[in-house]
């Protein structure tokens, strides 16, 4: 099998990546770096969502899953791009018989106030899931992404401010169970809309305080207001300071909600497991 990557080099994408190699399968690397080296039974094509000239030949791939996104900057129309250029990978696919992948986020929903939400809304909206499967994804926990961000935090911060209190709902995934869902729905062919995040509800301060518990610290959690934090990364960003919370990840957070997900992942015939 011919299995095409874009974002191959991120962190659901490298994973994917080492899966399917390790099932002898020959993967594509759609991404924007070309690898110092290359795998055996891998090969580069440049790609660039910004680009639609740098897209892969997808009548040569059995399966495309799309991982790549523009992150959202003022001004630089990512959003639109975004849904453009997915939809046209899609109709691409779907005219050559490809399976085609996209990933969505359980912070898509009609209420989301974030660029990122909004993008993924309207794709789950416009894209054809009688032919193509979208997985809205939890917080998905491995050795990298945003957990590991979390740890990172923890580890050195004694004080950790929390927006909001902590208070907001996270679902999580396991990146070991996206790739065995992902390999499961393309023997199965599977289409349509599925959620893939733990039946549990976390709350943020939960999550943060599990990875303090793992990194052996026991930092002080200080609630901070959005508003205050609204004016405070406002600030930093007219400064143009480093940070790690950007407004995006504030509008996000504002408007996480929790999901029903036992009956979609029945549907996919997947347990998740909740241990990290």
């Amino acid at each position: 099998m011919r299995v095409g990557i874009t974002g191959s080099n991120g962190f659901i994408g490298s994973e994917l990546v080492k899966h399917f190699l390790s099932a002898g399968n020959e993967v594509v690397l759609c991404q924007r770096r070309k690898p110092e080296t290359l795998q055996a039974n891998t090969s580069f094509v440049h790609f660039d969502l910004n680009d639609a000239s740098t897209f892969p030949d997808v009548s040569k791939l059995d399966v495309l899953i799309h991982t790549a996104f523009m992150p959202y900057e003022k001004g630089n129309d990512s959003s639109r791009k975004n849904v453009e250029q997915t939809l046209a990978l899609s109709e691409a696919c779907i005219k050559n018989n490809v399976q085609f992948i996209f990933f969505s986020t359980l912070s898509a929903h009609e209420s989301a106030l974030s660029e990122y939400g909004k993008h993924k809304y309207e794709l789950e909206k416009k894209l054809d899931t009688s032919k193509v499967l979208i997985l809205k994804l939890g917080l998905v926990i491995g050795a990298e992404g945003l957990y590991s961000r979390i740890k990172s935090i923890v580890a050195k911060s004694r004080i950790i401010p929390l927006i909001g209190g902590g208070n907001q709902p996270e679902q999580i995934v396991l990146v070991s169970d996206v790739v065995k869902t992902i390999a499961l729905c393309i023997e199965k062919k599977t289409t349509g809309i599925y959620c893939l995040a733990s039946h549990r509800t976390y709350t943020l301060k939960e999550i943060f305080s599990r990875a303090a518990k793992q990194s052996g610290r026991t930092p002080l959690f200080i609630p901070v207001p959005y508003f205050v934090a609204d004016i405070a990364i406002g600030l930093v960003e007219l400064l143009h300071l480093p940070f790690p919370v950007s407004k995006e990840n504030l509008l996000g957070l504002k408007r996480m909600i929790p999901f029903e997900t036992k009956d979609d992942l029945k549907k996919l015939g997947v347990e998740l497991g909740e241990n990290f």
